[in-house]
């Protein structure tokens, strides 16, 4: 038995690069085991060249089911449709077609995967191998955030090459991504092994774990970057706000808010390149946002005052193109189509504390994006 090869238009995100059928053993029994899921062995090994074969073997040191692992794997470049066995602790994983020569694939296993008595993995596991003489070693690296900054430890990441290279040319919502990956526990993400070039990277906001976008309940991050190359680091996405979460909450002119003994202020600089920077200080039920004034040499000044008493996530964005914009008018988180990427923008990494009649002097925020 076989599945046809399941594709995903960027649309409908519908799963990607899984397209096979799962053949299961019943889960044997023994005692309950404590320790977490993981791969202790794989055919072929990692970072592996002149690889030959339509089998890939992952050794388990618990059980897991070849449905289980269906909705967990990834191999790209895509291989078509494959099969799914499983063998003991072995799961085996056999292509109906050939692999491509001189191509390096990656295999990917989401933080979701389960063996049968329900320990998951601590983290994604990626390993690598080629069909030629030397493995791709591209890197592209970053952090996904929600909306309020907190880490988006559910982000898929899809990597779009550029038409200059095999993919061909079309809109993202119509193309087949070359690379997808699962964020970590703290938003963070590594592309490896991929093919030296050009791409554009949109984050998903995989909140349901089933590797597929849901409209409407799912937010979704661009960078700032729009065609970002293989080398660069430290990217940081945002993901937007789902309808299901609700309108983003109004900014408030605080600093036209009448001084009072009950209220403190946050200060500090931010370094970026443009005309203009807006900061926003939130909480967890208020918005405030000031304009920075600029100091020369890509230096912004800004305060925030009489804000009441509180924690706040203070965060910088800056107009792409340089332009000025209007107080009023929020950050821009970008859009699929027609491609625009999302303001530059960065965060102070730690809740800021205000303090009725004191100043929390020395919040800066660096946005690495606009320099």
């Amino acid at each position: 038995m076989q599945y046809p090869r399941i594709s995903l238009l960027f649309m409908a995100f519908l799963p990607v690069f899984a397209g096979g059928c799962a053949s299961d053993r019943p889960p044997s029994g023994g005692k309950n085991e404590t320790t977490p899921l993981q791969v202790l062995l794989s055919d072929p090994a990692p970072s592996s060249i002149n690889i030959s074969t339509k089998s890939i073997r992952l050794t388990f040191n618990h059980e897991v089911t070849g449905r289980q692992m269906l909705k967990a794997l990834s191999i790209t470049p895509p291989v078509g449709a494959y099969d799914i066995t499983q063998k003991g602790k072995t799961i085996e994983v056999n292509t109906d077609k050939p692999l491509e020569s001189e191509r390096t694939y990656i295999v990917s296993l989401n933080k979701n995967l389960q063996d049968n008595r329900g320990h998951s993995l601590p983290f994604p596991f990626t390993m690598a191998f080629s069909t030629g003489k030397k493995i791709d070693n591209g890197i592209i690296n970053g952090t996904v955030v929600h909306e309020d900054f907190s880490p988006a430890k559910n982000a898929l990441l899809l990597a779009f090459a550029e038409p200059s290279q095999k993919s061909g040319k079309g809109s993202l919502m119509n193309r087949i991504p070359e690379y997808i990956l699962q964020a970590d526990a703290s938003g963070g993400f590594s592309f490896r092994h991929i093919a030296a070039g050009s791409y554009r990277v949109v984050a998903i906001d995989d909140r349901n774990n089933d590797m597929q976008y849901t409209p409407g309940e799912e937010g979704v991050g661009i960078s700032s970057m729009g065609i970002i190359r293989t080398g660069t680091s430290h990217l940081l996405f945002r993901l937007s706000r789902s309808q299901q979460n609700g309108a983003h909450p109004k900014p408030k002119p605080v600093n036209q808010m009448a001084e009072s003994a009950e209220t403190g202020s946050i200060s500090g600089k931010c370094f970026a390149v443009g005309k203009s920077v807006m900061i926003e200080a939130s909480s967890a039920t208020a918005l405030y946002r000031v304009p920075a004034t600029s100091e020369g040499n890509g230096i912004f000044y800004y305060i925030f005052q009489n804000l009441p008493p509180g924690s706040y996530t203070v965060s910088a964005y800056t107009p792409l193109g340089g332009k000025k914009r209007d107080a009023q008018q929020d950050w821009n988180p970008g859009t699929i189509m027609p491609f625009q990427p999302a303001d530059p923008f960065a965060f102070y990494a730690e809740k800021v504390t205000v303090r009725a009649r004191w100043t929390t002097e020395h919040i800066d925020i660096r946005i690495k994006d606009s320099l």
